[in-house]
């Protein structure tokens, strides 16, 4: 009896082990036989407008260690440093791990290539992990890396469009189950993908890596032989607003070497725009009537406002100019006077239609709005000194976006970087069109061009000459506010920041480029827009004309002889 009471009981423990606790137990017993891992998603692809990859998401592994189940660790972690040339650093602080064993999981490397990673895993050592992940490449090196940015280590966007776009191109995480055996070895052909990973989206950009990589080129080559501290150069295409390349150079501090930078400096880095802002100041005058580019003033080379004597660039005598005589001149004392006759709260308008003073609608990842005053907040001389760029700063982007007003005949168009996203599925999806507004009449932007395209066959922009192409520009030469709030540095040098922005073909515009360079050398005549910034807008042109197809209307010629 006593032994049927213990059958019974036996019994009725199993029937309730394999009916009320079956799911518990089947679920213990393959937690001890079978590990769930997470599967990354694909990140998405950036392309140019022509469908070559600018940045892109490659096969990579991690390699990590349970400290717990390694056997000979110390032998493993050098083997593992031999096959992955491990900083002494990080060796030390494996074997201290390893002889600790506090842990259950340390990292090794991150980012390996895929094959090395195969090979780990086919040595089978007990406690050494491979897991599959992505690692971010451009294929095009530093090609355009300003504008893209970076991600992080885990693949988190965390500068430029990688930055911006990083819900876009971030796809959805699975995962997946495999078997290992008692030593925690993966069993073969165990592995079951339990949720499929959905891809991120691509991007397909408005840049065009053949003009990148000319813009950057030619820009490094620039700097290198007159010495400046960095530069910046953005094309786009006049009616649509896209920016076909976008090119930020800097010299390396440590190493007095350049190279295309981390940071896109054309969006971040506000500076005072000097004589470029005056084509704003003269188109809006001549909108409004307030002049005709024949309306002539007697210019004297310096003359007190407020407080200050303002001067223009070199001593003369009093001249009698036309506006298109300051402009091609670049006289800062004949655009006060034309902002005088337009009035400063109109200038002030027209300045904010242009797009100063605020973030355009690119909204890069640390984009500056420049720095422009309510008109009622301005004193003294600059109330004045804002109609030919100084006491008030701007991007590059601003800028050039500002001056392609004049080549759209008129028209605002907002800066554009991204033409289309692409599913996982392939389905392409364009960004809408650029927004526009109207900003000066098209009689104002055309005698506006024309004044410019003097500017670059008898004024301050000869450099920017291209032979049978008329081109339409203008220069500035400002100067670079210092740490300590003067435009001067230690040694008591004058620091300059030189610009020019020009259009071609000037009677069909197509192209708008801008190129600015920081820190020019001061006392040399590599100090000025024209010797600066208008020989690398020269040396660009070509490779647009080419890549873009552009040809000039028949009978287009450049200047005359």
């Amino acid at each position: 009896m006593a032994i049927a009471v213990v059958l019974l009981a036996i019994i009725g423990r199993v029937a309730y082990l394999q009916t009320k606790e079956a799911d518990s137990l089947q679920s213990a017993g393959a937690d001890q036989w079978t590990r769930s891992y997470s599967l990354s998603a694909q990140r998405g692809t950036m392309f140019d407008r022509h469908g070559n990859e600018l940045a892109m998401s490659v096969p990579a592994a991690s390699i990590s260690i349970n400290p717990k189940l390694l056997v000979n660790g110390a032998v493993v972690v050098q083997e593992l440093d031999t096959l992955l040339d491990l900083s002494d650093k990080k060796v030390a602080s494996l074997l201290i791990e390893v002889e600790s064993k506090a842990r259950g999981f340390v990292y090794v490397a991150r980012q390996i290539d895929a094959n090395a990673g195969d090979f780990i895993r086919a040595l089978g050592h007990a406690g050494v992990n491979v897991d599959p992940e992505s690692r971010r490449e451009m294929p095009g090196g530093d090609t355009g890396r300003s504008v893209l940015g970076r991600t992080n280590i885990d693949g988190d966007g965390i500068a430029g469009l990688e930055k911006q776009y990083n819900d876009v191109m971030t796809g959805t995480g699975g995962s997946m189950t495999r078997e290992v055996d008692p030593k925690q070895q993966t069993i073969a052909g165990s592995e079951s993908i339990t949720q499929a990973p959905v891809a991120g989206n691509d991007l397909v950009l408005t840049i065009d890596r053949s003009i990148q990589f000319a813009a950057e080129q030619v820009l490094l080559e620039q700097l290198e032989r007159i010495g400046a501290k960095g530069g910046t150069v953005i094309a786009l295409e006049t009616k649509s607003g896209e920016i076909l390349g976008m090119a930020s150079v800097r010299r390396i501090d440590q190493t007095g070497e350049y190279g295309v930078t981390n940071g896109n400096f054309a969006a971040v880095d506000a500076y005072e725009p000097g004589s470029v802002a005056k084509v704003i100041t003269i188109a809006g005058a001549l909108d409004a009537g307030a002049v005709t580019p024949e309306s002539d003033f007697t210019v004297p080379w310096r003359k007190q406002y407020a407080d200050d004597l303002l001067k223009d660039s070199h001593e003369h005598p009093d001249l009698l100019l036309t506006v298109s005589d300051i402009l091609t001149e670049s006289s800062n004392i004949g655009t006060i006077m034309v902002q005088q006759e337009l009035g400063r709260y109109e200038h002030y308008d027209y300045m904010t239609a242009f797009g100063l003073g605020s973030k355009t609608a690119l909204d890069f990842p640390g984009e500056s709005p420049g720095l422009l005053k309510d008109v009622d907040e301005l004193w003294g001389s600059e109330r004045v000194t804002v109609a030919y760029g100084q006491g008030m700063s701007s991007t590059s982007l601003q800028l050039v976006s500002a001056i392609n007003v004049i080549a759209n005949g008129g028209v605002y168009v907002a800066p554009k970087l991204v033409k289309a996203t692409v599913g996982p599925e392939g389905q392409q999806t364009p960004t809408p069109a650029a927004a526009t507004h109207r900003v000066v009449s098209e009689q104002a932007a055309a005698e506006t061009t024309a004044m410019m395209q003097r500017v670059v066959c008898e004024g301050t922009a000869k450099m920017a000459q291209v032979d049978d192409l008329p081109v339409a520009g203008k220069t500035g030469t400002a100067f670079k506010a210092a740490d300590n709030g003067t435009y001067f540095n230690e040694e008591g040098d004058r620091i300059y920041y030189a610009s020019f922005v020009g259009f071609f073909p000037a009677d069909d515009p197509q192209i708008t480029i801008l190129v600015s360079v920081d820190e020019p050398p001061a006392g040399t005549s590599d100090r000025f827009g024209g010797t600066a910034a208008a020989p690398v807008f020269a040396a660009l042109v070509p490779t647009l004309l080419h890549e873009r197809n552009i040809q000039p209307a028949p009978g287009s010629t450049g200047c005359p002889e």
